[in-house]
């Protein structure tokens, strides 16, 4: 990796995110607890956003990194029932000291029985993730230290002088004749960048895999539960679809029954043609199914007001409609200090004119909740009957 840093005197740096969620996935997968009949253990890796890079200087390798982590657990109270949910590191930092990690902890659907289950997972599984956090800094260096410093065999400062001269005038060249056109120029400078990011989330339902896959491609179950039949909905690759008045559309990707589906999707006041790409996967439980959301491509601002409205126009319309209860995320959050304040910011999206605010009072006015209502009933007993 490092071509021409004589000494090891100047700054290079190795981006090193992919090697750390490999090396999470296998670290932290291992992490399991079990005290009077009650166990839990880690099984995934969700998701791993942020920044980790290992540094060198001066011949002083260091690493750099900032991260939020998120994982699975699974486990079970003495009497068997199993509970499955998340916990959230918010921040894993290279300055973190280990008594410092803040852990929000919480079962996708949480009921009394289940609470023992994560009661474990915040007594027995996070004193080891902290552990397991403080070995990532070494384990980085001692990875990647080779890659970003010249041993002596290697370092460019020992080579002859007339290597360097003839390095020097090849280098002149290819920079010659990589120069870019002026016209490349003003057509990159014209070129819109957007900053995006990726948002994911797990929803359970009392449901099976197949009812609730069937509630995202069956327009009737679709009429029934944005309460109002769509201007356009095409349940096939390829085929397209127009919710909410027209403030959500897209595209059907991909569409494996009772298993997956992949859309691009967009709201009205994102730029315009521009789509993320949302993956929806229905994983069939014992007695319900977790519906895992990653959503990529949302515009930097738009994640959280994103989501927010995802879970009330979807997924807590669903429940309401069809009757799959469940129950959203309840947190507990365990840390040895307070987590650091951050400063909320007032987040408005405005939808061709109208806020989701505004498309409620539209969508949701008493006259219309009732004849959605009555219709959603009258939906869900004729599916019943036949």
């Amino acid at each position: 990796m490092v071509l021409h840093n004589p000494n090891n005197w100047h700054w290079v740096n190795k981006d090193a995110r992919e090697w750390t969620k490999d090396y999470f996935s296998e670290n932290l997968t291992v992490i399991s607890a079990e005290e009077n009949g009650v166990s839990a253990k880690i099984t995934k890796v969700l998701s791993i956003e942020g920044d980790c890079d290992v540094n060198q200087r001066k011949g002083k390798v260091v690493t750099i990194f900032d991260l939020v982590v998120k994982l699975e657990y699974s486990g079970k109270n003495a009497d068997g029932v199993e509970a499955n949910g998340t916990i959230v590191i918010p921040e894993v930092a290279h300055d973190t000291e280990e008594g410092e990690y803040v852990f929000d902890i919480s079962n996708y659907a949480d009921t009394k029985d289940k609470q023992v289950i994560r009661d474990l997972v915040r007594t027995q599984i996070t004193p080891q993730l902290r552990k397991a956090f403080a070995r990532l800094s070494p384990d980085l260096i001692e990875h990647h230290a080779k890659d970003i410093q010249h041993v002596p065999a290697t370092d460019p400062a020992k080579k002859a002088a007339t290597t360097a001269t003839t390095a020097t005038t090849t280098s002149s060249s290819a920079q010659a004749a990589a120069k870019p056109s002026k016209s490349a120029e003003t057509a990159h400078s014209k070129g819109r960048v957007l900053n995006t990011v990726t948002v994911s989330e797990t929803y359970e339902f009392n449901t099976s895999a197949e009812q609730l896959y069937q509630t995202f491609v069956d327009p009737q179950r679709v009429t029934a539960f944005t309460r109002t039949p769509p201007q356009e909905f095409e349940p096939k690759e390829g085929g397209k679809f127009n919710l909410f008045g027209g403030n959500v559309v897209g595209t059907f990707k991909t569409l494996e029954q009772n298993k997956k589906i992949i859309q691009d999707w967009r709201l009205g006041s994102w730029p315009k043609d521009h789509y993320s790409t949302m993956n929806l996967v229905f994983d069939q439980g014992s007695d319900s199914t977790n519906l895992r959301v990653t959503w990529t491509g949302v515009p930097v601002g738009q994640d959280e007001v994103s989501k927010r409205n995802f879970e009330d126009y979807y997924v807590r319309s669903i429940k309401a409609t069809f009757g799959y209860a469940g129950s959203f995320p309840s947190r507990v959050v365990s840390s040895s200090s307070a987590p650091k304040k951050h400063k909320a910011k007032k987040t408005s999206v405005v939808i061709k004119g109208a806020s989701w605010q505004d498309m409620t009072l539209e969508i949701m006015g008493p006259v219309l909740v009732g004849a959605a209502i009555a219709a959603a009933a009258a939906y869900v007993a004729r599916l019943y009957m036949s």
